[in-house]
């Protein structure tokens, strides 16, 4: 038999000799017949003949019978046929080209270490010998094979490879058209062919042109219906889910199965005609090309412009297809030997490639293969295009999410704002209020203070005069007498001083209250200054002394002044709203000895820290991340707003660019302020 090429070894599982089969005894197949064919006067060793033909046919018939896989068909008929002529070779071609340029090998049998040609790809081209084969209706015995007329010098030396001397074979035909060969070599030797071989041989085709054909329409169905299953996987994935990958995974999965390929990979465009492989289906060991950018340079905008227009490429050999070189390389390097490729095309544009590689050898691909490619290629298409068409309205409606997150957000720091510049008019009013107050009450208390210091030297002065007058007089008028028993003057002379010096300390009280009012409220310092955090926690404890209990105990650890830069009325709103927290807290707290604690110290060059800690029930810890929200509060409905810890921190990071933070671990809380000693511009 003529080659133009050779495949690999092994492509087609070697022959089952254990086939079992019907097998009759020579003189059963002789008596039966001699019965059916009502013979009874051949002679012996044709009629041993006619038995055997009629054994082998049999054979072969019962296994057309026992399966519809061509392959275990052509194996066991080619086993046959070798134990029954005793040639070195039987070869078994089928038509399998539409065009009818090629035939292949599926089934062989030889002997010794004769070079195998199962699964040999054989042209019709320079092989007078089959063409001869398929225009007879008998079959071809040739003796010395190397001396067929027209051999070319090429087949010539595949002959020799093979060692063929001489062949005997015959074209199998089914309703006038020619779908295989069964080729017989003889390798050791020259061979002369009987009539009765040929003969046989001519039975044999006839029952093997029906096996043939019959497994040839089996797989046809089979595939078809593979085909449409595929194609039905696929759409039914494309209606119940709108994850791209997994539709493209399941497609190059099916594909790579179904075809029988090495590779099956789906390429996107990307920029100036680079690309990269979205998803890989590969047969071990080809190598993987899967993932990173792959830039095909010889790729041109040509070439885009006839896939867009649905252009399909089967490419049966890189090397003999008219690509030019540079594309030829650049699929070599990716063990390329063949490839069908098919576009993916959106509305407007051409999105990808999806693409079946053939590394281990050239290959033809059929008519149906290619337009079970074109179909998943429009499947694939009508997939990316609902996968981006929900990646739309999921980007759309995560933005819409955002906007309205954003827009709530905006709304609630609006509200927040809202409530804080209430609060805060009512505090700067209150403010007003305090210090027009004190100045009203400093005023009236000014008159006694100052007069105190008269009253008392003219209180002096009288007792001084009494003292006299009485040391002088002889005697007491009656009416001195009577107004010394009803007032007792010597209690008032005695009592006086004393009285004076409460006058005294109660208005010096009175003037150290306005005094504490004019320095909290601070309505004279409105812009930022230099001041003392120590006088501000000061200020903050005096106004809130009346709601201490006798039990509290403050510890005051002032390591230094803390002279900051500030808004010093907007600080002691914050030592205010903590202290007044952290008194909330040790009085939710009932039988436990309160305790307040105020600390300043400098943890770090340029910083100041203040630190307010009471040993109250503390803060539970899945909340702590929340106390710092505009309106939350865990008092009572009536008892709190919800934001004198928010406008703590509006103050503190955003007012003077400083830290807060709580610690409450168990009992008791401590919330730590940080300020920069210097303010930053803008602030």
């Amino acid at each position: 038999m003529y080659i133009k090429e050779q495949a690999p070894y092994c492509t087609w599982p070697k022959p089952d000799l254990s086939i079992p089969q019907v097998r009759w005894s020579i003189h059963e197949a002789t008596e039966a017949y001699k019965e059916s064919m009502e013979i009874q006067d051949l002679h012996p060793r044709e009629l041993h003949r006619e038995v055997q033909m009629s054994q082998l046919l049999n054979e072969i018939n019962n296994q057309v019978r026992s399966t519809l896989d061509l392959d275990e068909v052509l194996q066991a008929a080619c086993h046959l046929l070798g134990e029954t002529f005793n040639c070195s070779r039987v070869s078994i071609l089928v038509n399998e080209s539409e065009e009818g340029d090629w035939l292949i090998t599926r089934g062989e049998y030889k002997t010794d270490d004769y070079t195998s040609q199962l699964g040999t790809r054989v042209p019709l081209a320079d092989n007078p010998h089959l063409h001869r084969l398929m225009s007879q209706s008998g079959p071809l015995a040739v003796t010395r094979f190397l001396e067929f007329p027209s051999l070319g010098e090429e087949t010539r030396q595949l002959v020799q490879a093979l060692g063929i001397k001489s062949m005997l074979a015959i074209a199998t035909s089914y309703q006038g058209k020619v779908n295989g060969i069964i080729g017989l070599h003889q390798c050791d030797r020259e061979r002369e062919w009987s009539q009765w071989e040929q003969d046989l041989l001519e039975g044999v085709a006839s029952q093997l042109a029906i096996a043939i054909n019959q497994a040839q329409l089996y797989s046809a169905t089979r595939a078809a219906a593979q085909r449409e299953s595929l194609l039905r996987l696929i759409t039914n994935q494309i209606r119940s889910t709108l994850d791209l990958n997994t539709v493209l995974n399941t497609a190059v999965r099916g594909v790579r199965k179904l075809l029988n390929t090495d590779r099956v990979v789906i390429y996107r465009f990307l920029e100036d005609w680079a690309g990269e492989i979205v998803v890989e289906d590969l047969h071990v060991p080809w190598p993987s090309i899967f993932g990173g950018i792959v830039a095909d340079n010889c790729f041109k905008t040509d070439h885009a412009k006839l896939y867009k227009q649905g252009r399909i490429r089967a490419i049966d050999d890189i090397h003999n297809s008219g690509l030019n070189t540079c594309h030829a390389d650049f699929l070599e390097q990716l063990q390329v030997k063949a490839n069908l490729i098919v576009p993916i095309n959106m509305p407007g544009y051409l999105w990808g490639l999806l693409i079946a590689h053939e590394c281990h050898s050239t290959r033809h691909w059929k008519q149906g293969e290619i337009e079970l490619l074109e179909q998943l290629g429009d499947q694939m298409a009508i997939a990316i295009s609902q996968a981006e068409l929900y990646q739309k309205v999921q980007d759309s409606a995560t933005q819409y999410q955002a906007q309205a997150e954003e827009l709530e957000l905006t709304l609630n720091e609006l509200k927040a704002t809202q409530q804080q510049l209430i609060q805060s008019e009512k505090l700067s009013s209150l403010g007003q209020l305090v210090a027009g107050v004190a100045h009203e009450i400093n005023n009236a208390n000014n008159f006694v203070h100052a007069n105190l210091f008269y009253i008392q030297e003219y209180v002096e002065a009288l007792k001084k005069a009494v003292d006299i007058y009485e040391g002088e007089a002889s005697k007491i008028p009656e009416e001195i007498a009577q107004l010394n028993e009803e007032v007792d003057l010597d209690y008032i002379r005695s009592d006086s001083p004393n009285l004076i010096s409460s006058m005294q300390q109660g208005s010096d009280r009175i003037r150290k209250i306005v005094q504490n009012l004019r320095n909290f409220s601070r309505l004279d310092e409105a812009g930022v200054k230099p001041v003392n955090l120590s006088e501000g926690l000061e200020s903050s404890l005096s106004m809130l002394q009346h709601r201490f209990s006798p039990e509290l105990k403050i510890h005051k650890h002032y390591h230094v002044p803390g002279r900051v830069e500030c808004h010093p009325a907007q600080m002691n709103q914050v030592f205010f709203n903590l202290i007044d927290n952290a008194l909330d807290a040790i009085a939710s707290n009932p039988g436990t000895e309160g305790e307040l604690t105020l600390k300043i110290c400098e943890p770090y060059p340029n910083w100041v820290s203040i630190s307010i800690k009471d040993n109250g029930p503390g803060i539970a810890q899945e909340i702590q991340d929340e106390i710092f929200n505009p309106f939350f509060t865990t008092k009572p409905v009536g008892k709190g707003t919800g934001l004198g810890l928010s406008l703590c921190y509006q103050i503190i990071v955003k007012g003077h660019n400083g830290k807060i933070r709580c610690i409450s671990e168990g009992d008791g809380t401590e919330f730590i302020l940080e300020l920069p000693i210097k303010m930053l511009e803008g602030k």
